[in-house]
């Protein structure tokens, strides 16, 4: 008996859907795209529940022509495409003609839509995967999409979505790197009836990045404009000698889509190497456009990625760009006079007496192992013999020799004493000298929940909520320093799930990584003595809490086999 068998058409359809509507936020970003597509100029989003009890996008665009209504939500049906040969000349975010009949069947659909400025519209209600009523009605030109009952004939999929803040934190950062990819567009977002964010149309991407991170983030920033042969890239990247912690501010634009692709990536973080503390990440809202023939975005279901033709002609394009905005031009040339970029990068070096930490090692007196005067060991047990590179503090102890790596050891002191005081609840703070101010971007305030609200009052924060996305930090443990508690609260606010540290410890890792003293930074003998002491009085003095190591121990025995004495 044959054990192979065709599956029925409802449920293969609901496979194939599941494949492009995931969750909330998969819905949401067809329903937005085609939006963009037709040509809104103000979209509109209204959750509740996150998305999973009902979803409405409303946009002003060019609206449903009635005979376009009902064939719209079959399959296989598109305005954008006509031929193979289209996939090589795309301009529009979607073009398979599966969004909504995607939707449609793991869910339920109605829609109100013009495509005049008569007043002259159409309600319909979707049900069941086909349309069960078509009225006329009076509408503006435009269109409303309101999706309801997502998955609730979909168990599989279903159980798996995640809380309401969840699922509108995926989608909160889906239509912030939108609303940066179309500065041109207002955008709004609503949650239970109440603001997310609300974004006006902007005159350029520099307003639009105000908008939405505000002029603390804005001020650390430079222009980056450069075009070589039919290539063009603009935008906003870390000036020398700042950066960010983590990687949460990187946003890629490629042909007006918002994309994550590992060459981009490579490309920039690599490059920004030169430029950034070993601890520091470039910070970078980067426009790329190319000709549509060289990038494929037909590799997957939901397109959230994109492959290009020549990867190696993109890696050295986007290096030469960000060179040439740090002042080290290649054979392409900068851009001048761009719209949207008002003021280009200035030459090299950004600050007065600025020197990129490899030319720094390259050019300082203090390369190399500075000896310490010998000290007594004060009972410690041990002898620091000095420090190597600025990076490293080599110490002697029970006939070891042993390297300890600054920062990662300073990180595992920190996050002991953090995780100590926030378990004991007796963490000792200091109070600010001046009130610490801080504007959130709408994906960190909806971070700012209840839950990190308490864990940061354990961890000895005192914050203050003020009116919009702002907060006020008036105090914080006392042994970290003041000049980063901005950048220490945002590095914390930004720890996404990933790793086996349980939440609690991942977020106070963040926050010891960013205090930690820094690679390249000299230390006095003291300095070194107590951070080794500190180290030595750790539960695991062996491993950072992200898992480095922070010592390597050469015995005797080691060093003597390798000068061939034994």
């Amino acid at each position: 008996m044959s054990r192979i068998h065709l599956l029925a058409e409802q449920v293969f359809r609901k496979i194939a859907a599941g494949e492009v509507i995931e969750r909330p936020l998969s819905a949401v970003k067809e329903l937005v795209e085609n939006a963009i597509d037709a040509g809104a100029s103000a979209i509109t989003v209204e959750l509740i529940a996150g998305g999973k009890q009902s979803i409405r996008v409303e946009d002003n665009g060019s609206g449903f022509a009635v005979d376009d209504i009902e064939i719209a939500f079959q399959r296989h049906t598109t305005s954008k495409l006509s031929q193979l040969e289209d996939l090589d000349r795309l301009q529009t975010l979607g073009f398979r003609g599966e969004a909504l009949p995607s939707i449609l069947e793991v869910a339920e659909i109605e829609l109100f839509s013009a495509d005049n400025d008569l007043g002259r519209g159409w309600h319909c209600r979707f049900r069941n995967g086909r349309l069960q009523d078509k009225e006329a009605c009076a509408y503006r030109r435009g269109s409303v999409v309101i999706v309801s009952r997502l998955f609730a004939d979909f168990p599989v999929r279903a159980k798996f979505m995640k809380s309401d803040q969840g699922e509108l934190r995926p989608i909160t950062a889906f239509l912030e790197v939108t609303a940066l990819a179309r500065p041109g567009i207002a955008f709004f977002l609503q949650h239970n009836g109440r603001s997310v964010f609300s974004y006006p149309a902007a005159a350029d991407l520099r307003e639009r990045i105000y908008q939405i991170f505000g002029k603390e983030f804005m001020e650390d920033l430079q222009a980056v404009g450069f075009i070589a042969g039919d290539y063009l890239l603009s935008g906003f990247v870390s000036a020398p000698q700042t950066g960010v912690s983590g990687k949460g501010r990187q946003y890629f634009i490629v042909n007006g889509r918002p994309v994550k692709e590992k060459t981009i990536m490579a490309a920039f973080n690599n490059t920004f190497q030169t430029y950034l503390e070993k601890s520091r990440n470039p910070a970078g809202i980067l426009n790329l456009t190319i000709p549509p023939g060289h990038i494929d975005v037909n590799i997957h279901p939901m397109k959230l990625e994109i492959r290009f033709l020549d990867s190696s002609r993109i890696y050295q394009f986007i290096k030469n760009a960000i060179e040439g905005a740090m002042g080290r031009p290649g054979p392409e040339r900068q851009m001048k006079g761009m719209a949207g970029i008002p003021g280009l990068p200035g030459a090299f070096p950004h600050e007065p007496g600025f020197v990129p930490p490899d030319r720094e090692r390259a050019t300082s007196g203090d390369v190399g192992f500075v000896f310490n005067e010998p000290t007594a060991s004060q009972g410690d047990g041990f002898r620091v013999l000095g420090q190597y590179l600025n990076s490293y503090i080599v110490v002697e102890k029970s006939d070891e020799l042993l390297i300890i790596d600054q920062h990662n050891a300073r990180e595992r002191v920190l996050f002991e004493r953090l995780k100590a005081g926030y378990q004991a609840g007796n963490v000792v703070s200091a109070h600010a000298l001046f009130p610490l101010l801080l504007e959130l971007s709408p994906a960190e305030h909806l971070a700012l929940d209840e839950e990190k609200l308490v864990f940061f009052k354990m961890s000895g924060f005192d914050i203050r909520l003020l009116s919009g996305a702002a907060i006020e930090i008036k105090a914080f443990p006392q042994f970290l320093a003041e000049a980063e508690i901005k950048e220490t609260f945002r590095a914390a606010l930004q720890q996404m799930p990933g790793d086996d540290l349980p939440a609690e410890e991942r977020l106070l890792a963040a926050m010891a990584c960013r205090n930690a003293v820094k690679a390249n930074q000299r230390l006095q003998p003291e300095q070194q003595r107590v951070l080794v002491k500190d180290l030595f009085a750790c539960e695991n003095p062996y491993l950072c809490p992200h898992r480095r190591p922070i010592i390597i121990t050469l015995t005797l025995a080691d060093i003597e086999k390798q000068l061939k004495r034994r």
